[in-house]
């Protein structure tokens, strides 16, 4: 194999510079279908905070609880919840998939599906209707973990930080911009009633307007794919990377002439890197979707009830400062902080972060009862604990650099995608539990959870003890 091994065995972070004469030249990033790539990423926050703000209103209107106002929540829980236990079964089949026929139509498939069951689910007025329309579009959509091969396989060990840092940036701008949509364009006949007043259509369904919208961005995606969007799975490609098309493709003068390797058994895939690897995404996940679903209960419930007290506007306006400053994050500094502290001493510097994150809650809730508001040190607080956030990251490179050979990658970055969809389908229940049994049954003072929480934290920081320091791509190893 002709691949530097400079670059396929350099050493993650500081140690790089005691082990080589000097560090690889960064390659450059492969801009045009890195673009393509991040548009249809952008396509799951757009189709799915757009709902946010609607869903328990159609829920409402659409009179599926029978009038019962409390079954609101219960009903919309499931409504939403259909997405991820689908999205669960069938990612990992989409990456193996991808595998054998190639990233480039299992994407295609799978954005085509989005907008079109975005589609369904405005043109719909029934529990069954929204139902199966949410249900089907977790199932076709293996676009998350594909798209993340996709990054991997058309970026190095010198780029991959840098892609990978951009791509929080677009879930950011879509959750941000999503949930705007969907509450300002819902109702439009009544809203706007010089332009949709004459349209049935958005008089019969008041929120097929804001689920349109919606959906031009995966259908647009799908054109824009169809066009220019490159297949980057190595034993599709026949020819050297001399040729212009893999160029844009993987942008290295060094790539070798690509093989076909067949897919490997599901069983060798499950290395021990591998399953390291996803134990770590897992747990950082469940931490992470624990984490987004406390913290509109906290900063809702009442003062002296375990939380802040705060009105909606407000946490709206937190909840999307919170995302921006995500992103804005990770574009900006994640690929400084990944060259200088290297892969897995950044991610245990991440765990850590949400020691503090968790054991803030009651600390603000302990201040605000004692002064029967929100005061200043709360709101410094606050803003302390969201500044933490952005730094649960870098899990992905662990995930597609443990894959055991290219013709596994889509495997095993589904395989990964599956575990942490899992933690999404579970997380909120558990953490939502968690957190009204601690405030009920007052137990240690209210604030169990808070402490089970932390003992998660000290858990998943001693699995990622077991993540390598030295980064290598075992796809490429594996076939020298």
């Amino acid at each position: 194999m002709t691949i530097s091994r400079s670059h396929s065995r350099a050493r993650d972070g500081p140690a790089a510079a005691e082990t080589q004469m000097s560090k690889p030249e960064t390659t450059p990033l492969p801009w045009l279908q890195l673009s393509i790539i991040y548009w249809l990423q952008l396509s799951e926050p757009m189709t799915g905070y757009v709902l946010y703000p609607i869903i328990n209103q159609m829920v409402l209107e659409y009179g599926l609880t029978g009038g019962d106002a409390e079954e609101i929540g219960y009903y919309a829980g499931v409504i939403m919840s259909a997405f991820y236990v689908t999205e669960t079964l069938f990612i990992f089949f989409w990456g193996r998939l991808s595998d054998r026929i190639g990233r480039r139509p299992v994407v295609l498939i799978g954005i085509l599906g989005s907008g079109v069951t975005m589609v369904m689910f405005g043109l719909t007025r029934s529990f069954a209707g929204l139902l199966l329309s949410r249900g089907l579009s977790g199932a076709v959509n293996g676009n998350i973990g594909v798209l993340k091969s996709m990054i991997a396989e058309i970026t190095d060990e010198t780029n991959q930080a840098r892609a990978w840092s951009l791509a929080p940036v677009v879930f950011a701008s879509g959750a941000t911009l999503a949930p705007i949509i969907g509450g300002g364009l819902a109702h439009p006949a009544e809203r706007f009633p010089s332009l949709f007043a004459n349209w049935q259509i958005f008089k019969a369904h008041p929120y097929f307007l804001p689920c349109f919208v919606a959906a031009l961005f995966p259908l647009s995606a799908f054109l824009l794919a169809c066009i220019h969007l490159k297949e980057t799975l190595p034993s599709r490609l026949n020819v050297r990377s001399s040729n212009p098309a893999v160029d844009q493709t993987r942008p290295s003068a060094t790539t070798p002439l690509l093989a076909k390797p067949k897919p490997p058994p599901i069983r060798s895939i499950l290395t021990t890197r591998v399953q390291i690897a996803v134990l770590n995404y897992g747990t950082i996940s469940l931490l992470s979707i624990s984490y987004s679903f406390i913290q509109p209960l906290f900063l809702s419930s009442p003062v002296g009830k375990g939380g802040l007290g705060l009105p909606p506007p407000t946490i709206g306006y937190i909840l999307g400062a919170c995302g921006l400053w995500n992103g804005f994050f990770q574009g900006l500094f994640f690929p400084a902080l990944h060259r200088r502290l290297g892969t897995k001493r950044l991610f245990m510097i991440s765990v850590c972060a949400y020691i503090p994150l968790f054991l803030l809650w009651p600390v603000m809730t302990l201040v605000s009862v004692r002064s029967g508001f929100v005061t200043a040190v709360v709101k410094i607080l606050l803003i302390l604990q969201l500044s933490l956030y952005p730094l649960s990251r870098c899990s992905h490179i662990f995930i597609t650099s443990a894959a055991p050979t290219r013709g596994s990658l889509g495997a095993t970055t589904g395989l990964g995608q599956t575990v942490a969809s899992f933690m999404r389908v579970v997380g909120p229940a558990l953490s939502a539990s968690l957190f009204a049994v601690s405030l009920q049954k007052h137990l240690l003072g209210g604030y169990l959870v808070y402490v089970i929480l932390t003992m998660l934290v000290l858990g998943t920081f001693g699995g990622a003890t077991l993540l390598p320091t030295v980064m290598t791509r075992a796809s490429d190893e594996a076939e020298e």
